[in-house]
Formats: C-alpha cells, sequence, structure tokens
C-alpha cells in the first residue's frame, strides 16, 4: 500500500515527503552520476596509456623491420662478397693445378730425357774398352813367325 493513495495523510504531508524522497533520489542520482564520470575519467586515461603504448609497440615494430631490412641487405652484400672471394679462390687453384700439371708434364718428358742420357752413358762407358782398344790398339805379343816385308 502506498502512501500517496492513503487518504488519511493530508496533502500537505503527501507532498513534503514526495520531496524528501525527490532530494534523496536527487542525492543518489548525482553520486552515481560523480560515479559515472569518475569511471568514465579512468576508461579515458586507460585508453591513452594504451593509445601511447600502441604507439610505442608500432614504432619499435617499425624500427624492428627496418634492422631486419637493414640486416637482410647486409647478409646479401657479405653472401656477395663471399661468392666473388670462393669463385676467385676457385680460380686461383684451378689455375695453380694446370701450372702444376704442366711443370709435372715437363718433369716427366724430363725424366725420360735423363733416363735416355744415363741410358747412353751407361752404354758408352761400357764400351770403353773396345773404343779404347779401336783408338789405341795394344801390341800384339810376337810370335816366333816372321813377316816379310816386300817393297
Amino acid at each position: 500500500m502506498s502512501i500517496f493513495n492513503s487518504s488519511q495523510l493530508p496533502f500537505r504531508t503527501r507532498v513534503s515527503l514526495l520531496e524528501e524522497r525527490l532530494s534523496s533520489y536527487d542525492e543518489v542520482s548525482k553520486q552515481m552520476l560523480n560515479k559515472l564520470e569518475q569511471a568514465v575519467e579512468k576508461i579515458s586515461e586507460s585508453n591513452k596509456n594504451i593509445s601511447q603504448i600502441l604507439i610505442r609497440h608500432d614504432e619499435r615494430i617499425d624500427r624492428a623491420a627496418e634492422n631486419n631490412t637493414a640486416l637482410i641487405a647486409l647478409l646479401s652484400k657479405t653472401e656477395n662478397e663471399l661468392k666473388d672471394r670462393i669463385e676467385k679462390s676457385v680460380e686461383s687453384v684451378n689455375e695453380q693445378v694446370e701450372t702444376n700439371s704442366t711443370d709435372i708434364d715437363e718433369l716427366k718428358k724430363s725424366k725420360w730425357i735423363w733416363v735416355g742420357i744415363i741410358s747412353g752413358l751407361s752404354f758408352i762407358f761400357s764400351q770403353l774398352p773396345i773404343i779404347s782398344n779401336f783408338i789405341h790398339p795394344q801390341p800384339k805379343p810376337h810370335t816366333n813367325a816372321e813377316y816379310v816385308r816386300t817393297f
């Protein structure tokens, strides 16, 4: 049963009761409004902080992307330099192998030449007594038979 429907209370009393209730509702609404405003302010501050954090994160991501690009470029440059060095080294080794191969071939030829010279000299030295006997004949021992000379 509501106090406003009660016919026992005079009109002025009812109005004053209404005013009291209105003032208490007004006070509660002001408190609620203050709490809502505080909550909105806190949410707004949080949004600002989150925005700043996001901005910093975006900057870090951009810097990381730039660093990655720079690293990739440096790695690519280093890779190309290493490839060039390796190619030069391979060419140098190939040239050295060809030079050594040529030198080895020349040594093989000279080995056979020396083998031929030594073989020839050996043969000549083995025939020296025959040659020296041919150039300087040894007198033959005399036999008792006499030779007749005729002119």
